[in-house]
């Protein structure tokens, strides 16, 4: 309380002074022509961020004071500081400040300097030079590092170097200034070496023993925060780890070693000079550990420091802290990793390198140097935009183009050494110096500076994985006030760059839309090779949208897309799949088709645009695009189920085609690919397909049939040609004549053969009276399945006159209590039958089961109408009805019988199988024909 209210007064003091003139006589007034030393333990003068005067000398009204710290700097040093005073002229005082300027300047072969009055001398000497001439002379007492050699240590706020201290004698005393500079070793270095007549020794340590003692009763056991790092061999500031007391308070580590952690191993550090230096932390106080010796910090072997900025935890007591992944050297600066930083165009220097660095080592890293008027101001976050992106090609050794984002000023001119561009969760500095952006104007952060060109440009080593769709997401954050503007890419847009492995394309970013490069615009050093992007250049604010046309798409192994292209068009191709997500790409005049795929392949080759690796497996079911025919958007959609049938295992490519047919099959060979049917990036051959409308002889092709095209009606019992006639656009019709020869009662099928097609097919012409509508091939108990048929006719039928027939196996049907007279069989939850008739009405359905059967499951669209038949003689419905098997219903005709209903169709062109589960029945879909597995549904009864 007494220190704070001493403080209190000298506030209150200065407050009556003028700022630019704050007296001299507060801590002492007997001064005279002989330098007087006072030493000051324990005085905060000032408080604040802003560092006004950083000089160490200071001439008023005939009184020239030369200060330990900058001026600044010492009036807010609470710890151990001193001042030399003495009345002197002007010109003596110009001469110090030239002594001062010197010292910072590097060293040259005629640099020399002198100075001496009334009981001292003060001269320039290289470091070395004076270390021996010190040896040889020794001393009684010296204060170097905090530590005086009468063992008291004074404790500082500021982890900075003062002056060297020594008494030499009783009365004589000297004092080494240092220079701020890095460079260089320290013996080649300029001192200023001051002799003078020594204090009054004993009544400084009397200071210094009674404020230890005070503050020690106050402090607060607890360790410092980690408030900024840095490590680079190349770099003048070599590593440093520094620690800050963030409190008001005084702290009292309990801990006196630091403990690192890296890779699961623990290692510790501790010293003498830890253990004296740090009993004690004043409140804001820093400290300083390091390996680089004129920093004077507690010294930090190079292999603790060593895993700075690399994952590295270090403990100091209960304080542990953390460091990310930081690069603290960025292109030609350096950049250390700062908690509290501000603008590094306004963060105070206190030390002079020729790096270009920024950091602040020793000092809190919010102190800034006071801002020139009519500067430049510092850049906000929310200003700087995104116009394009590159992803570079480093990784082709013939074109090895850095990646680079590049970004606008939309706003008024500004510094942009006050923001962080943060990607990929790394802090990036932007410029460790003012560097002034004006408004509307464009920069670009690279990977590799593009030499050559005239680009206001940083170097940056972020990483960019070789393929990316997207511009990747960062954001911008003002250092000082931690203001951020983030970056999202659309998750639903997707821009294909890459092209023969190469990234030919850049991102534009104008008004809010994102598209790859037009060739409009793109630096024309690049474009006769292939590539499109213009860093350090305005963009067009829009592209062409080309129109295009789906070719070819192989869905299963080495997927692809093939587009096509009038010939002389360029411009943007846009896609969009079921899922929102849309894909961009640019077509090049002079190209008529483009190959779109994932990955390199033997199928595919290497010459198309790469597609993200899950476009395929994420199952496609539709795209839309600007279609070249109507030059509208064109929408085709799929079941993907059947595309991948249709493409017959993978081995075969297909045609998209107007619907109903939706795809053809690829008829060419793969010139790379043994075996597969398929012609990426080349004309297209594909298979003719023919779709009927139901129920009509109305017929669809994809291509104009030929004089090759052969068409038969009939079944398995016999076949007759019948002619078609074209109604025009790819629509025949059939001559319908022929229906005459056959039954009105029986299937019929027309049987299609061309060379173009990949097998004869088949299309169900008539239909019998009765209909094969479900089966239930594969129970959990065998003898349980059944056939289920219903009269779709508008007579009745007796079924007495019906065969039913599998692969193998013929069967007469009966009623189920012809066979079975004393048994009354009901279904599984109860339901009746009619179990004594043959005699099928119109819309009534009949069960046709196993005759070891009982109990059946039925499904909800069973009724208490329908029949329960068997067969006449077997134990099983044919051979037993397996999953997969073809079935058939057959009326007598004599000694022989027709076709009347068919599942699986055996003696068509167009036969399937379909494997179900045990346990699954098959129902076919209302209104459809039978003629697919498309046409069943599939249903499981619950054991």
């Amino acid at each position: 309380m007494q220190k704070q209210i001493t403080i209190l007064l000298f506030f209150l003091l200065c407050s009556c002074q003028n700022q630019e003139e704050i007296p001299f006589f507060l801590f002492g007034n007997q001064f005279d022509q002989s330098p007087r030393f006072e030493f000051q333990y324990g005085n905060l003068e000032e408080e604040g961020n802003v560092i006004e005067d950083t000089n160490q000398v200071r001439y008023e009204s005939g009184l020239l004071c030369i200060y330990s710290l900058p001026v600044s700097l010492y009036r807010r040093e609470l710890g151990g500081k001193f001042r030399i005073c003495w009345k002197t002229d002007e010109s003596n005082s110009e001469k110090w400040k030239l002594g001062f300027s010197i010292l910072e300047e590097e060293k040259s072969e005629y640099t020399s300097w002198l100075d001496k009055g009334k009981g001292w001398t003060a001269t320039l000497k290289e470091y070395g030079n004076w270390k021996k001439e010190s040896d040889k002379l020794g001393f009684v007492l010296d204060w170097d590092s905090q530590v005086w050699s009468n063992g008291f240590v004074t404790y500082q706020t500021f982890a900075l170097p003062h002056p060297l201290f020594l008494q030499r004698t009783l009365d004589q005393c000297e004092v080494l200034f240092f220079s701020h500079q890095l460079k260089g070793s320290l013996n080649k270095q300029l001192v200023l070496s001051f002799e003078l007549p020594c204090p009054d020794i004993a009544a400084i340590t009397e200071r210094i023993q009674v404020q230890n003692e005070e503050w020690f009763s106050e402090c607060e056991p607890g360790e410092p925060v980690v408030s900024e790092l840095f490590r680079h061999s190349e770099s003048s500031f070599q590593r440093f780890l520094e620690w800050e007391n963030p409190k008001e308070t005084f702290l009292c580590p309990r801990s006196e070693s630091l403990d690192w952690v890296k890779d699961g191993s623990q290692t510790s550090f501790r010293s003498e000079d830890f253990s004296k230096r740090t009993k004690l932390i004043l409140p804001k106080g820093v400290l300083l550990f390091s390996d680089e010796p004129k920093f004077h910090g507690i010294f930090l072997p190079k292999e603790y420091g060593s895993n700075l900025g690399t994952n590295t935890k270090v403990r100091w007591g209960n304080s542990e802290f953390l460091d990310s992944e930081f690069n603290f050297r960025q292109g030609d600066e350096f950049f250390s990793n700062e908690f509290h930083p501000v603008s590094c165009r306004d963060q105070f220097q206190f030390w002079t390198s020729s790096d270009q660095f920024c950091g602040n080592p020793g000092l809190p890293n919010q102190f800034e140097s006071k801002q020139k008027e009519g500067g430049v101001p510092g850049c906000i976050a929310e200003q700087i935009q995104i116009t394009e992106f590159y992803p570079g090609n480093q990784f082709d050794s013939q074109f090895p183009f850095p990646s680079f984002f590049e970004f606008q000023n939309i706003g008024e001119s500004c510094d942009v050494s006050s923001l962080n561009w943060v990607y990929n969760d790394t802090i990036y500095p932007l410029s460790a110096d003012e560097w002034v952006i004006h408004s509307n104007s464009y920069f670009i952060i690279s990977k590799k500076l593009w030499l050559g060109w005239d680009l206001r440009a940083k170097e940056k080593p972020f990483s960019i994985p070789r393929v990316v769709f997207q511009i990747p997401k960062f954001f911008w954050e003002e250092r000082k006030s931690q203001v951020k503007n983030e970056f999202q890419p659309s998750p639903s847009l997707f821009h294909l760059l890459r092209f023969k492995q190469q990234n030919r394309f850049s991102i534009v970013r104008e008004s809010g839309k994102e598209f790859p490069h037009p060739k409009e615009g793109a630096s024309s050093e690049f474009l006769e090779y292939g590539f499109q992007f213009s860093p350090g250049k305005p963009n067009k604010n829009s592209a062409n949208f080309v129109p295009s046309d789906l070719l070819e798409y192989a869905p299963n192994q080495s997927p692809f897309l093939d587009f096509g292209f009038q010939s002389h068009v360029e411009g943007l191709v846009q896609l969009e799949r079921e899922n929102g997500n849309q894909f961009l790409f640019w077509k090049p005049e002079g190209k008529t088709i483009l190959t779109l795929g994932t990955e390199p392949s033997v199928c595919n080759g290497d010459l198309f645009y790469q597609l993200p690796d899950d476009f395929f497996t994420s199952t496609l079911s539709s795209l839309r695009y600007l279609g070249n025919q109507n030059v509208t958007p064109t929408f085709i959609s799929w079941d993907p189920k059947f595309a991948k049938e249709k493409s017959l295992g993978g081995t075969r490519s297909l045609h998209p085609e107007p619907n109903p047919i939706v795809f053809s099959n690829s008829l060419v060979t793969s010139t790379l690919c043994s075996g597969d049917w398929r012609s990426p990036g080349l004309v297209k051959e594909r298979s003719l397909e023919i779709e009927k409308i139901n129920f009509q002889v109305l017929y669809f092709t994809n291509i104009p049939l030929g004089n090759q095209t052969n068409v038969l009606l009939g079944n398995g019992n016999w076949k007759i040609p019948i002619s078609y006639t074209s109604l025009g656009n790819k629509n025949y019709q059939l001559d319908l004549s022929g229906f005459s020869s056959f039954s009105s009662e029986e299937q019929v099928y027309s049987f299609w053969s061309d060379p173009s097609l990949l097998k004869p097919k088949s299309f169900l012409e008539q239909k019998g009276p009765l209909q094969i509508e479900a089966i239930f091939p594969n129970p959990k108990e065998s003898q349980n399945e059944w056939i289920y048929v219903c009269n779709r006719s508008s007579a009745s039928e007796d079924l007495s006159l019906y065969l039913i027939e599998d692969e193998v196996s013929v069967d007469e049907l009966i009623s189920y209590q012809s066979r079975f007279p004393n048994s009354t069989p009901l279904g599984k939850n109860g339901q009746k039958f009619q179990t004594n008739r043959t005699i099928l009405d119109p819309n009534v359905c009949a069960w046709i089961v196993d005759p070891d059967g009982k109990d059946w499951f039925l499904p909800i669209f069973h009724s208490e109408s329908d029949l329960l038949l068997t067969v006449r003689t077997t134990q099983t419905i044919g051979n037993g009805i397996s999953s997969g098997e073809s079935i058939q219903l057959r009326k007598k005709q004599g000694q022989n019988s027709i076709l009347i209903s068919s599942f699986g169709h055996k003696e068509s062109h167009s036969s399937f199988h379909l494997l179900v589960n045990t346990g699954e029945f098959l129902w076919l879909k209302s209104g459809a024909s039978g003629m697919s597995p498309f046409d069943y549904e599939t249903f499981r009864e619950e054991f």
